[in-house]
């Protein structure tokens, strides 16, 4: 395959990450056509729903989409009738409802997950329904064959794997055994749902968009807005709220739904307003799910050129390339850099100034050492916040939302000194 003449790329997965690579190389001329494993039905109706922090990463995707679909974000944001700009988001004593910081970030936004795939799919090839089995590639050939559950396959020069923390391009690429999660002992509720109207403006009195509560009692609470049908009517409100704990209770102590509600009620109780009336005011019927929170990490003394024999033609990018926690709202605009990178060095492959394999290394030296950073320290801070003791002391109280360039090995010697391997540590 003629590389410059005849490039193709494969995406695997229709999730932010993916589709901006799949916007920027169109603009840039490249074809690329993306496989989502998800029916096109479900993926726009799935019930589980969160927002995003946008700050850094609306750089990145500035350059992979056209103007017209740039002058359009406010349609992916939470409250699309916000237009206040910001350059900071509150944090709070959960205990007292003090705000104690506002911390620092480029012009934050709040996206809606579902909002912001809807907008960047607009005008890209999606194969719907399409779950990928295996990845192979012939000894002699410049190309990489997908093959899917149905049967179907697709060949490319490129096929990036951005399926999500679970990806099966990262399996193909690094191996089994170095592709699975690694669990931290802190677990999370991620649910969204209305609130009486009283209670839907006092969410939204003094932060409206988003805020997060600390508690001394080693928990975070973030409330933020997820969709406004109605600016007039506060009963369409739609919240998001994420409580997040360490240690116990764990997934398999709680016996049924019931105990879930009940166990977000007894904490709304020590929490001060308006995550208290929050909590109480959660519906009955509310799914609520138990995650705990993983990571995976990219090893940077790994050469996936010597140790993988689909390289260059497999590449992986956002939760695929490094899956983090949530508490520095790092993810999507890592996400988002990862894609802007990918993009630019395939450009470059298109103009023949570099060749596949240059442009892959080149972007996984800088992913590697960008993500690989972002996961520890985004680690260290799970550890900080959900301890009152040093939750001043974590690194979004010194960097803000800024991507991390400062040393991760003082966090860490000083919470081994401080609190040892507790709450949030690698288990």
């Amino acid at each position: 395959m003629d590389v410059k003449t005849n490039f193709e790329v494969i995406v695997v997965g229709a999730g932010a990450s993916g589709l901006l690579i799949a916007q920027g190389l169109k603009l840039n001329g490249i074809k690329a056509t993306v496989y989502e494993r998800e029916s096109a039905t479900t993926y726009l109706t799935r019930p589980r729903e969160w927002g995003m922090s946008l700050h850094f990463g609306q750089n990145s995707l500035s350059k992979c989409i056209p103007p017209n679909l740039m002058s359009r974000m406010n349609e992916a944001l939470c409250d699309p009738y916000d237009t206040e700009r910001r350059t900071s988001w509150p944090l709070y004593n959960g205990q007292t409802g003090e705000k104690f910081f506002d911390m620092p970030g480029h012009n934050p936004i709040r996206v809606s997950h579902r909002k912001l795939r809807a907008l960047l799919s607009e005008g890209i090839d999606i194969r719907y329904g399409k779950r990928l089995v295996k990845l192979s590639r012939t000894e002699a050939s410049s190309s990489a064959t997908a093959k899917f559950a149905d049967g179907d396959t697709a060949t490319a020069a490129l096929i990036v794997g951005c399926e999500g923390a679970h990806s099966a391009v990262r399996e193909a690429l690094v191996g089994r055994e170095r592709a699975v999660n690694t669990p931290i002992d802190v677990q999370v509720f991620n649910a969204c749902w209305r609130l009486p109207a009283d209670v839907a403006l006092l969410q939204r009195k003094d932060s409206p968009v988003f805020r997060v509560g600390y508690h001394p009692a080693g928990m975070t609470w973030v409330s933020g807005i997820q969709d406004v049908k109605d600016p007039g009517d506060p009963t369409t409100f739609l919240f998001q709220q994420l409580l997040s704990w360490p240690g116990r209770p764990h997934a398999e102590d709680f016996p049924d739904q019931r105990s879930k509600v009940e166990f977000v009620k007894e904490k709304a109780r020590i929490y001060a307003e308006p995550w208290k009336s929050a909590g109480l005011n959660i519906p009955e019927d509310t799914e609520l799910h138990v995650d705990r929170i993983a990571i995976w990490k990219p090893d940077v003394t790994v050469d996936w050129a010597s140790s993988c024999p689909l390289w260059p033609h497999v590449a992986v990018a956002g939760d695929a390339a490094h899956s983090m926690p949530p508490f520095r709202g790092q993810g999507l605009n890592n996400a988002l850099t990862d894609a802007e990178r990918i993009v630019s060095e395939l450009v470059e492959v298109k103009h023949g100034i570099k060749s596949l394999g240059e442009a892959v290394r080149s972007y996984e030296s800088e992913m590697k050492a960008r993500g690989a950073k972002e996961v520890e320290i985004s680690t260290v801070q799970s550890r900080m916040v959900h301890n009152w003791d040093t939750l001043m002391e974590s690194p979004m109280m010194k960097a803000g939302m800024d991507a991390y360039k400062g040393d991760v090995g003082e966090y860490t010697k000083y919470l081994d000194q401080k609190v040892g391997k507790q709450a949030g540590s690698v288990s």
